[in-house]
């Protein structure tokens, strides 16, 4: 269970004007796992989970960097920092735990940066169409988004 988050750095740079496709990917990076020197729970001390959270802009439009750590609580933690320490990855359901926290926290605060950088949003909301155009008939290229 994650009990904790901070956020160590963040940065945004537009490199170029976006125009035409742009190709926008978001990914999650666990650098580090460490026990927390912070004891704010009572009788456990929670995992500090260094991460990196990158979304770039391509081709070279873009990019939005956030970096800080989890803090993270489960009945396996020695478990995870043996796996830590000896293949550099966290346990799958801690990890999809992680990641999926990540996305949620990193991709909200990437949706701001990326209108204050003029940049298109790191994901494509829902656009409401008329019901009289058939979705499946229209072709890849002419769903456009620009945010």
């Amino acid at each position: 269970m994650i009990v904790g988050f901070g956020i160590k750095l963040i940065s945004a740079e537009r490199k170029a004007v976006p125009k035409g496709r742009i190709d926008i990917n978001s990914t999650p990076r666990i650098i580090s796992v460490s026990q927390s020197k912070v004891g704010f729970l009572k009788k456990q001390r929670p995992l500090n989970v260094e991460f990196e959270f990158v979304t770039k802009y391509e081709p070279k439009v873009g990019e939005i960097k956030i970096a800080g750590n989890v803090f993270y609580v489960g009945k396996m933690m020695k478990d995870i920092l043996k796996n830590w320490k000896k293949e550099k990855k966290l346990i799958k359901e801690v990890d999809i735990e992680v990641k999926n926290f990540l996305f949620r926290k990193c991709l909200t605060i990437g949706i701001d940066l990326s209108e204050n950088m003029q940049l298109p949003p790191p994901l494509m909301f829902p656009a409401v169409a008329p019901k009289n155009i058939r979705r499946r008939s229209q072709k890849k290229e002419d769903l456009t988004y620009i945010g």
